[in-house]
């Protein structure tokens, strides 16, 4: 069986956090990117999972298999975004997985059932706090109330497709971004706040706006970033910082970003995780 979900940016978040996995998670507002992650699963001797081809210890879709697995699996998922610079990775692999594995075995489990999953899995693992919901969803996505999908609360900026440019410089560690007390104390603060003027006007543009500026309030922002996002502003564009990444995304800003690294090019995708 096999099953998709795309790539997710972040621009901006506030955590929530609580004692229930499912409970807890982000508000916040991102794109979802035709980036994606297709998973394919398969009844096997032994549990093994593979990414783009390679054995991967992939912590999050294998808590994803201990959770809705009933024997085991091989899982192979291929994923078109970079790893571990912002583009929900973890949560796209295991939410494909996830949908898979309910195709796969019959499990009767509904879009918000197998998100769950797929939510905890990441939580639990320190991996995302919000990417799942996201994924779930598709297009450009508010996060208003955190947790998975079902029992948080999410609402979308209608969009045509459109044409996102990224540069990507290298990998954060999301893991250690949110176990800092002192760093989510100043992202959490200018979350919140970012949150609130988005939702007086909750258009494309002031999410980009608003992103740009909490990634320079919360301190986040790289010297590299700041350049760049003069450059795509000075040629008519708007851009912001990728969260949890060493990566830049942009709306009309290709040939500016060009000086500044590789540009990866994607299209806003406007359907969620499902069935391939």
């Amino acid at each position: 069986m096999k099953a998709a979900a795309p790539a997710h940016i972040t621009g901006f978040f506030a955590a929530r956090r609580g004692p229930d996995p499912r409970r807890a998670g982000s508000v916040g507002c991102g794109l979802n990117l035709d980036l994606g992650a297709t998973t394919t699963v398969r009844p096997s001797e032994d549990t093994s999972v593979f990414l783009n081809g390679a054995e991967s210890p992939a912590p999050v879709s294998r808590k994803v298999i201990e959770s809705l697995a009933p024997m085991p699996v091989t899982v192979e998922t291929e994923l078109l975004m970079p790893l571990g610079s912002g583009f929900g990775a973890s949560g796209a692999g295991a939410l494909s997985c996830a949908y898979a594995l309910n195709q796969a075995f019959g499990l009767g489990l509904t879009s918000n059932g197998v998100g769950v999953a797929a939510h905890v899995a990441e939580v639990v693992c320190g991996t995302g706090l919000g990417d799942v919901i996201a994924q779930n969803t598709g297009g450009l996505v508010i996060r208003v109330g955190p947790g998975a999908p079902g029992l948080g609360i999410v609402d979308r900026i209608p969009l045509s497709p459109l044409k996102v440019d990224c540069v990507v410089r290298g990998p954060l560690s999301t893991e250690a971004v949110l176990s800092d007390p002192g760093t989510m104390n100043e992202v959490n603060r200018e979350g919140e706040r970012a949150l609130k003027e988005l939702l007086k006007k909750p258009t494309l543009e002031r999410f980009v706006a608003l992103s740009w500026q909490f990634a320079q309030k919360s301190g986040l922002a790289r010297d590299w970033m700041k350049d760049a996002v003069e450059a795509v502003e000075a040629s008519g564009g708007m851009a912001g910082m990728v969260m949890l990444g060493d990566a830049i995304f942009a709306l009309n800003g290709a040939e500016a970003l060009a000086e500044f690294g590789k540009v990866i090019s994607a299209t806003v995708s406007l359907r969620g995780a499902g069935l391939e």
